[in-house]
């Protein structure tokens, strides 16, 4: 209980501030649990990110592919197109102030070559997906067979991400909705 109520204190305190931005008596405080309490489950803070970062990710990977695998009744390019649509309405649910954790964990300073490596690790899961996504949409002619897959996923998981940060610092949907647009020209 202590170690997922830590978990869970971590994911809103980075959501909203980025790890850098964040000691440990925030999280302490937040999660309500006493230091020695934190180091019996992690052995830093750092360890600790890349535990809130594992839970956020694997969240993140499952909605991916629920979505982009797994709703058969839509097209591939609707598949994406309707998944980057649903994250652009709960984005701007959130008033635009929280982003992509992983994205902005990327341009975190002060982190490990471990923390960086698994931030990227992560990503790489992510554009997985949506490459296995366009590859479906490859083998049923509904993509040009001349896409390359791998590099689409990359601009796509690219650009999305460079869209959350430019929302975030508008405040605005646009950034995420000309994102949203440009796939129907990309893919």
């Amino acid at each position: 209980m202590t170690k997922e109520k830590a978990l869970t204190a971590g994911l809103e305190l980075f959501s909203q501030k980025g790890y850098s931005n964040v000691g440990l008596a925030e999280i302490l405080k937040t999660a309500e649990i006493p230091k020695g309490s934190f180091y019996h489950h992690f052995k830093s803070k750092e360890a600790f990110a890349i535990q809130v970062l594992e839970k956020y990710s694997n969240c993140g990977l499952n909605n991916f592919k629920s979505v982009l695998l797994e709703q058969k009744e839509l097209s591939p390019k609707d598949r994406i197109i309707a998944f980057y649509s649903d994250k652009a309405n709960e984005f701007e649910d959130k008033e635009f102030v929280k982003g992509c954790l992983l994205g902005d964990s990327c341009s975190e300073g002060g982190v490990s070559d471990e923390f960086k490596e698994f931030v990227d690790e992560q990503l790489k899961k992510w554009q997985s997906t949506i490459e296995l996504c366009l590859g479906e949409g490859k083998e049923n002619n509904q993509i040009s067979k001349t896409v390359d897959t791998r590099m689409m996923a990359s601009v796509i998981l690219n650009g999305w991400e460079g869209a959350i940060s430019r929302m975030k610092s508008s405040k605005s949907r646009q950034p995420l909705d000309d994102f949203i647009q440009s796939l129907d020209l990309l893919i």
